[in-house]
């Protein structure tokens, strides 16, 4: 079969699992389908420099694959040079930041793709923590750039935007996709339940800072509630790494699917050349988020927005937008674990890492970033979850549900496009 087989897990706990392995089944899984539905491509037995079988003969084969197995994004690859050009001649900021929008894009899908490749050759418990670093080095980009540029609010609002895309447009999409196929479709229910937890615990730890400052508004409270931040953050990475350690090495036996190493596919590229464009696509990358995030001021004067629409809407889809296309798809084959382990585990790594790691950088820049979100914010985060632990209680989902998800995601998006665009008018700013 050319999809994955849903990973069986001991004791229901699949789902809590799935973040690390179906970010790898479902990129394998994308590969493996285009690949089939590129017929030119396909390769000839005994060819010159092709190979029936196992890895690419050499990387520049595996390099091909790569691009051949996602031609649309490879395609979009020319908005990099055109994104720097546009940058360096001083175009309007709309087009500078229209330019490195679209070419974040491809770069998110080469980064996961080499990081990928790496986690093969490197080992489970090392392989698990490239995925969980690097699975998000693009919104960590956004988030440095916007904290080195002073747009705290924009890196604020690209996280509580990233959470909420996750849960609801992706999760929403998938159940409508997979919905129309199937009348009823089933997940792990228990491990739903394990990721809803996670998810309140991040955020009960956005919630309480962004309360604890609406309430008791005086400056040395202003004080006490950015040390709060702070140090909460940095418990939070502590309770992820600490997750990370149960689910790669004390408790590595809960977390393997069986059949799992049958699924494993050769990686296109070796270790030496994914460690070295990883590198690569990070600097580049860099570079392409630092442009558009200092072109969002004039972005958001020109095109009438908020910053909220911005941060919320439109930064998020840059992050996964090849992985959770690719989740959709095996959603609409009836792979729900799959998909509901990219949906929601991402949301929980946005909530409990990038999050504090966002936080800590601040502290590090002398920034006052901060869990202090905006109470607007933290109701539609909060409502948002628990709509979501709703949904995702009887372990089954139809396209109903979905529809239900992805129309409360549009109303939002609603909102902060009819935010009001001039100074001092953002929700962000507004008591």
């Amino acid at each position: 079969s050319l999809i994955p087989e849903e990973l069986k897990v001991p004791g229901g706990l699949g789902l809590m699992a799935s973040l690390l392995q179906a970010q790898q089944a479902i990129r394998r899984t994308g590969s493996r389908l285009s690949r089939q539905g590129t017929r030119e491509y396909a390769p000839v037995p005994g060819a010159q420099g092709v190979s029936t079988g196992g890895p690419p003969i050499n990387d520049c084969m595996g390099c091909l694959n790569v691009l051949r197995s996602q031609m649309v994004l490879s395609v979009m690859l020319i908005f990099i040079p055109i994104g720097y050009v546009s940058h360096f001649v001083g175009m309007d900021e709309p087009y500078i930041f229209g330019f490195n929008f679209l070419a974040i894009i491809p770069l998110a899908w080469l980064i996961g793709k080499c990081t990928e490749d790496l986690a093969a050759a490197v080992g489970q418990m090392l392989g698990g923590l490239l995925n969980a670093t690097f699975g998000n080095v693009v919104e960590m980009l956004i988030c440095v750039s916007g904290i080195r540029n002073g747009e705290v609010s924009v890196v604020q609002c690209t996280l509580v935007g990233s959470i909420l895309s996750n849960l609801l447009l992706v999760m929403g999409t998938a159940f409508l996709v997979g919905g129309i196929s199937y009348k009823v479709q089933t997940y792990s229910q228990q491990g739903a339940a394990t990721q809803c937890t996670l998810m309140m615990m991040g955020v009960l730890a956005i919630g309480l800072p962004t309360i604890y400052a609406n309430i008791l508004k005086q400056e040395e409270e202003w004080d006490h509630m950015v040390a709060v931040s702070r140090w909460a953050s940095i418990f939070l990475l502590i309770t992820y790494g600490a997750f990370l350690y149960f689910q790669l090495g004390t408790h590595r036996a809960l977390f393997e699917g069986e059949g799992e190493e049958e699924e494993e596919e050769a990686p296109d590229l070796s270790p030496v050349t994914a460690g070295i464009l990883l590198m690569i696509l990070t600097v580049v990358t860099s570079f392409s988020t630092d442009f558009m995030i200092h072109s969002i001021k004039g972005t958001v004067s020109k095109w009438n927005v908020s910053k909220e629409f911005i941060g919320i809407i439109m930064l998020p889809i840059i992050g996964n937008a090849a992985e959770h296309y690719t989740a959709i798809t095996v959603a609409a084959r009836n792979k729900m674990d799959l998909a509901l382990g990219v949906a929601a585990g991402s949301s929980c790594q946005m909530a409990l890492l990038v999050t504090p790691f966002t936080v800590v950088v601040g502290w590090i820049y002398g920034k006052d970033m901060t869990l202090d979100f905006h109470s607007f914010q933290f109701a539609v985060l909060f409502l948002s979850v628990f709509l979501a632990t709703c949904i995702l209680s009887n372990g089954t989902s139809n396209w109903l549900e979905g529809l239900m998800l992805v129309t409360t995601y549009l109303i939002l998006a609603l909102i902060y496009f009819f935010e009001g665009s001039g100074e001092g008018h953002e929700l962000s700013v507004l008591a």
